[in-house]
Parts: structure tokens; sequence; C-alpha cells
């Protein structure tokens, strides 16, 4: 038997439990210690359409986590003021080139096949087609803090839940022989999993080396505060991104509030008037008062290498980056993949472990290039926003380039061929969200591909596709009952 050890019991070690104990059963011990009165961060609310293979591998019904959960369905996020007084949406699935969903048949609408079209609907939006509400792609809005519980409730009789204080670590030739805890004394182990967020309380003993992203992303501190709400029948069914003078700040609607917070940088603006500026944005849109000294710090980047010896560092313990595109709870998943697909057998916990490394390292670079795209825009009012558009990642400034000439297909992507968190739909949503892609370059392309291929639509066949499913689309909505996000997640609860 394998003795696997945790340490951390919020969201990634809960979610590395659930998925160790799934997978391997008996054949693994899991014991999961945590200091009760540290905490957890808990304000990671906001989640990406991977959250479902969680769902699906530890066997959690979707109308479950509704019925159980202050639950509210992700179609995508709204970015406002990226370029000054205007936004854009970045939706889940395909889209058109407004960068939203939407009705009207459209010139330049993105269809690659029949399966990847499909429906379109408006979005943002309150209503939810009935029949459809589990057939198009969604993430969830989750309560950390119930979701925390639940997934411990879920667990009770499978894992060792012991709470206690790690005061020491014992590393041999490479690998963590023992943690020494305050009232347990020595707890031995083969495999052990750092979940216990910025705190690293195991990886830091293993001399692992950092990537330094703060020239790129140097947002670095984060103030969250929850706001009660009365929805009124009319719950969002999206997270809200709003750019500010020094940052941005998220809205994410969850039960009867909004869960809110603002995330700036320590090198361009302080403190104090991050809390007053913060302030003001609540009295503006809430007519409420900041009521938390909590502040957040935390370095942007992350680690080499997230599995050294027998040690892995999940979620925040690996790294971190502000969170734009909500990616915190799919990194957590993915790492716990990888270790599981990469030892299955349990025999060589060292099997593989470079390729585990390689994919979570080209999976962090996949984070950081599609965040820092989001700042390629014109504002210029301040010294955040000058910093930010004058110091871009290479990889940004020549897709910058490219989207001035041609047009974005999968072809630009093809020299990394492990890119798995977005698809082409979401880069062309935040391209022309930001005024990137020129429409010249849209028309050239689809006119050159009057033809198509196997893979793709010809020019011309891509507006009859269009104009067909936008007529198919009409006489389905005819037949179908519309109801609103609330009534859509009631009738979810069964």
């Amino acid at each position: 038997m394998k003795k696997v050890v945790i340490v951390g019991s919020g969201t990634a070690g809960l979610i590395s439990a659930a998925m160790i104990k799934t997978y391997w059963g008996d054949r693994v011990d899991v014991s999961l210690y945590h200091d009760a009165s540290k905490g957890t961060i808990s304000v990671g609310e906001s989640t990406t359409p991977y959250i479902h293979a969680f769902l699906s591998f530890f066997g959690i019904p979707e109308n479950e986590i509704i019925r159980e959960l202050d639950v509210t369905v992700k179609l995508g996020i709204d970015f406002k003021n990226w370029i000054p007084n205007q936004s854009y949406f970045h939706g889940f699935g395909a889209v058109n080139l407004e960068g939203k969903r939407d009705d009207s048949p459209s010139t330049y609408s993105i269809l690659n096949d029949e399966f990847n079209g499909g429906f379109l609907y408006n979005e943002p939006t309150d209503t939810v087609p009935e029949t459809l509400f589990n057939d198009f792609s969604h993430a969830l809005h989750i309560d950390t803090k119930q979701f925390i519980d639940f997934l411990t409730k879920k667990l009770e009789g499978k894992i060792n839940l012991v709470d206690d204080l790690v005061e020491d670590v014992v590393v041999e030739n490479g690998n963590i022989s023992r943690i020494i805890c305050k009232n347990s004394g020595v707890v031995e182990g083969d495999l052990f999993i750092d979940a216990s967020g910025f705190n690293r309380i195991l990886f830091q003993h293993l001399d692992p080396k950092w990537n330094d992203m703060s020239r790129y992303l140097p947002i670095d501190r984060a103030i969250p505060q929850q706001v009660p709400y009365e929805f009124d029948g009319k719950l969002p069914s999206y997270t809200v991104s709003e750019a500010t003078e020094n940052g941005w700040i998220w809205k994410i609607p969850i039960g009867d509030r909004y869960g809110t917070g603002y995330l700036y940088s320590s090198k361009f603006t302080s403190d104090e008037d991050a809390r007053e500026k913060y302030n003001q944005w609540l009295i503006d849109n809430f007519n409420t008062q900041l009521e938390t000294d909590r502040i957040i710090k935390y370095k942007p980047g992350y680690y080499e290498d997230y599995w050294i010896g027998n040690c892995l560092a999940v979620g925040l313990s690996s790294g971190f980056v502000e969170p734009l595109e909500s990616t915190g709870i799919h990194l957590i998943i993915k790492q716990m993949y990888d270790l599981i697909f990469f030892n299955s057998n349990l025999e060589n916990l060292s099997f593989n472990r470079k390729s585990a490394n390689l994919i979570n390292r080209e999976l962090y670079v996949d984070i950081i290039n599609f965040v820092a795209l989001h700042y390629c825009t014109n504002r210029n009012d301040s010294e955040f926003w000058r910093h930010m558009t004058s110091n871009k990642l290479e990889w940004v400034q020549d897709l910058e380039e490219k989207c001035k000439y041609e047009f974005l297909d999968i072809t630009i992507f093809r020299n990394n061929p492990t890119r798995s968190l977005w698809t082409l739909d979401s880069y062309i949503a935040v391209t022309h969200g930001l005024n990137m892609l020129s429409k010249d370059a849209i028309k050239k392309h689809l006119e050159s591909k009057v033809d198509g291929n196997q893979f793709f639509y010809g020019g011309d066949q891509i507006l009859d596709v269009t104009k067909q499913l936008h007529q198919y689309s009409i006489d389905k909505k005819n037949e179908l009952k519309y109801m609103s996000h609330s009534e859509a997640l009631k009738a979810m609860s069964y």
C-alpha cells in the first residue's frame, strides 16, 4: 500500500485527495493534515468548464452540486473598460467576431465545423433554454467555503483528516522522508502533496527554481469582499472583470451575494490608495463600504518544476498569476490528472516525472500568455497601464502584429501542441474584443477558402451554414420554453 500525505485542506488539498482515492481506491492510504486555525484563501469562486471534468471523475452529478451549494452558471466573462468606455465578452464555445454569442446572422461567424458552430444565444443573458441547459459549454460560480465543506463531507471515511500543525520537514536524498507534526509527531509517506497555498510548507524545503513573472504581470495584491445583494430574479450568468486605474475588480454572482475583489500592483499603488479606490467602487456600485482589513499578498510566477522527488506542489503552492481567467481550480485538476496519468500503476513515482513537469510548465506559460494578451489595450491613463502596454511578452507582441494582417486560425498554435486551456474561439473573442483583429484580414481569410477542406468550411460555406443555423435556431427557439437563470437552477435541483 502506498501512503499519500497531503498538507492543506483547502480546495487544492481536497480535490487532490478526491481524485487520488477515486482512481486508486484502497491501493492508497490518504492522510490530509491541516491547521484549522489558519483558514484558507477561499476567494476562488469562478471556474472554467474544466470543473465538469472533476465532477464527473469524482462522480458528482451537476444537479447535486446545484442542489447542495449556492451555485450559478457561468457562460463567460464580461470585460469592462479594458479599452476605455468599451466592453467585450469572452464566452465559452463558438462565438462570433463581436466577441459574444449572437442570434443575428454574421458574415464573419466562426464555424470550424458543424459541431463547433451550433446555436448562438444572446450573451450575457438572464435566460437559459430549458432543454439545452446541459448542452452548452459552461462553467460554475461556487461558494468556496461551501465547496470545501461539501468535499470534506464526501471524503468522510475515505481519508484521514487530521487537524495538526506541521512543525518540521525532513528531506533525505532529494525526497521528503517524513514530516513532524505538533500533535501527531513523526508522519512518514511515500508521496507528499503540498496543498498549503502560498505557505508552501513542504515544497520550500526542496530548493525549487522560481520563474518570476512580475515584469509582465506585476499585479501582486488582492482585497476581497462579499457584498449581500438582492437579484430580484435577474441572476447574471457571467463573471465581470472591470479594469480600473491601477488594476481590475472582479464581480461574481453567488446565491444572494456578489463575491468581489480588487487586484492591483504594489509597484504602482499603495495599499492605502488601493483600499480607498476599492471603497469608492463599492460605494458607487453597491452603496456599501469596504469592511475588511484583509489583503492577500503573493508573488506572480511559478516553479520550474511542480514535482520534485516524491513531492508535488499543487495549486497555489506551485505558483500563481492574477486570476483573470479563473484558472485556479482548472490548474489543480490538470496537475492531479497528470500525476495519475504518469503513475497509474503506482510502481515507480519517478516514472515520466520530467514529462509531467514539462506539461505543467507549458500549462503555466499558456496561462501567462493568455492573461498577458488581455493587456493589449490602448489604455494609458496611469503609470500602471503605460507599463502594461510597453512591457509585453514576446509571444503577445508577435500575436498582436499577426492580427493586423492575418485572421487567427489553428495554424498559429501548431508550434505548441500541448495547448489545452482555451480553444481558438477564446483567442478570437479576446483579440477581437481588444480591436486587434483586422476585418479585412478576416474577409481575405474567408475568401481564400471558397472550397474549404477536410478541417474548415470555405468562405462561401461558412456564410451558407451560418444562415442555415440561424434559421434553424429561430425555428427551434420558437418551440422552446425559456426560463430565467434562477428558474433553470431551481429546475436542475432535483
